[in-house]
């Protein structure tokens, strides 16, 4: 199967399993977007051609945060969206201070396979690390923002412009500060480039798509509303 067909494949899957979290109630979402970033964080670092473009593997599971964020926002209003920014945020925190601490321990013989596998998943540098964590905390907090002021602007119409509104401009902040941050000066700037310009393309485009399950959502009542 083609990378591009496994990408759409896990994009849809993606977003109907945070369909399903949406339903169980707002804990479920929010435990569906901090179980997405720490899944992005474990990922993004994996490149695939997409079209002739370098795209990140994280891209799916990191516009899913998105599309979670703005349900939850929609639902629960912008103090949640808020709130699960920070908690997801702080949870990435803990994760990655307790994976990279796992890598000092000597291995026995055995498991010396297992811990180079390791090595190399949560072996990123510092730099990529407090790259990721700083464009996610603007990134997010931004998202939350510009959505309600989108929907304050028009006066709770039009869900589709707060959606791919937000998503968008978000989107493009978080591409631009991560991969600037992370990679700039690491690699050729022609590929550099391209890893941007792929990102924000792919992230304009999954904005779109998840709009139509954006209002589906709306037709869906969580178990914790009565």
């Amino acid at each position: 199967m083609s990378n591009e067909l496994l990408a759409v494949g896990f994009l849809f899957s993606y977003i109907i399993i945070a369909l399903i979290f949406y339903k169980m109630g707002k804990i479920w979402l929010q435990a569906f977007l901090i179980t997405s970033y720490i899944i992005t964080l474990c990922i993004t670092t994996k490149f695939f051609d997409f079209f002739g473009f370098t795209a990140s593997a994280g891209l799916v599971t990191y516009a899913g945060i998105f599309l979670a964020t703005d349900m939850l926002t929609e639902k629960y209003g912008k103090a949640v969206g808020f709130q699960t920014v920070r908690m997801s945020f702080f949870v990435g925190v803990v994760f990655i201070l307790m994976t990279q601490m796992n890598l000092f321990f000597e291995p026995l013989r055995f498991s010396q396979e297992h811990s180079d596998a390791m090595s190399v998943v949560y072996g990123s540098t510092i730099r990529v690390m407090a790259a990721g964590f700083f464009a996610y905390l603007i990134a997010q907090h931004f998202d939350v923002w510009i959505y309600h002021r989108i929907s304050e602007m028009t006066k709770g119409r039009f869900l589709w412009m707060r959606n791919i509104g937000s998503t968008i401009m978000s989107q493009v902040i978080d591409s631009i500060l991560f991969f600037t941050l992370a990679f700039y000066g690491t690699m050729p700037n022609n590929v550099f480039v391209q890893i941007i310009f792929t990102g924000i393309i792919l992230k304009v485009l999954i904005a779109l798509l998840d709009t139509p399950f954006m209002y589906l959502s709306k037709r869906i009542k969580p178990f914790d509303v009565e």
